[in-house]
């Protein structure tokens, strides 16, 4: 439960640097490790995947943006999720079920990557953020509220967007993480590489399977932590009874890491024993 506070106090430090502005610095100037939309009345960071898109827009080489995010991917890699994006918060207040993960629908998260710089290249213009749910939580119903955005087709877009993210949340737990976050994406490429994961000890593991009923991305932490869709929350290290994972900072790759899913049935794995 210590764990689960200590994300919790985590998260809100997000919403307060990200969201609510309290480092005061200029929004040129720091690039979020989440997803929130820097058009928020009180925003001061800029959104990683709107300066994406404007410098793909702008024919600009984005050095500066891909340091950032390499220096966020190798400490915590989707640890931000988890841990740190206000959006990701949302997606936890909204997880009431967590279903199996359905593989077949995982890449979704990579395509829309894909296609948001190809419409920003192509298009000359910041589709996703006119698409964004998270842009439609922080910006479009603040600002509307404030009066200073009109009830049109734009409006309405963007409350569209955020209703069908919002039901999705509550049918499948962490929906807009699991298949639709380009940001997720972009961090999830450093997830096994990252110096925060999730350790197994494979001698006290039972395959019990409450760490995979535990986790709200649906994966089995014991086979999968630290894989793409791994967002390393915590949640299966604390349902675990055996105290077989554990979540901290450590060498990427050191021994003890969880494996990945099996990569074909019944192959075995040399970390995870067979149950008996």
């Amino acid at each position: 439960m210590r764990l689960r506070y200590l994300r919790r106090g985590s998260q809100g430090l997000g919403i307060l640097f990200g969201i609510l502005g309290v480092t005061g610095i200029g929004m040129t100037h720091v690039i979020f490790p989440g997803l929130h939309c820097y058009a928020c009345p009180l925003s001061v960071t800029i959104c990683p995947v709107g300066l994406l898109q404007n410098l793909v827009i702008a024919g600009a080489a984005p050095l500066y943006l891909f340091g950032v995010l390499g220096v966020y991917g190798m400490v915590l890699g989707r640890g931000w999720c988890g841990w740190f994006c206000p959006f990701g918060t949302v997606n936890d207040l909204f997880a009431w079920r967590k279903v199996r993960f359905p593989r077949v629908f995982s890449p979704l998260k990579f395509l829309v990557l894909l296609g948001t710089v190809i419409a920003a290249w192509r298009l000359a213009d910041t589709w996703f953020c006119k698409l964004c749910p998270a842009a439609s939580l922080t910006a479009s119903l603040p600002y509307f509220g404030l009066g200073l955005a009109e009830l049109n087709t734009p409006f309405l877009l963007h409350m569209g967007t955020l209703a069908g993210s919002l039901l999705g949340m509550v049918v499948v737990a962490r929906f807009w993480c699991r298949y639709l976050c380009p940001m997720g994406a972009i961090l999830a490429f450093f997830n096994r590489a990252s110096f925060f994961g999730l350790r197994l000890s494979q001698e006290k593991c039972t395959r019990c399977g409450l760490c995979k009923a535990a986790c709200p991305m649906g994966i089995e932490p014991h086979r999968e932590g630290n894989s793409t869709n791994c967002i390393k929350c915590g949640e299966c290290v604390i349902a675990c009874p055996h105290a077989a994972l554990t979540l901290g900072f450590s060498s990427p790759g050191a021994r003890g890491y969880a494996t990945l899913r099996l990569p074909w049935p019944g192959a075995r794995s040399d970390r995870v024993p067979p149950s008996k």
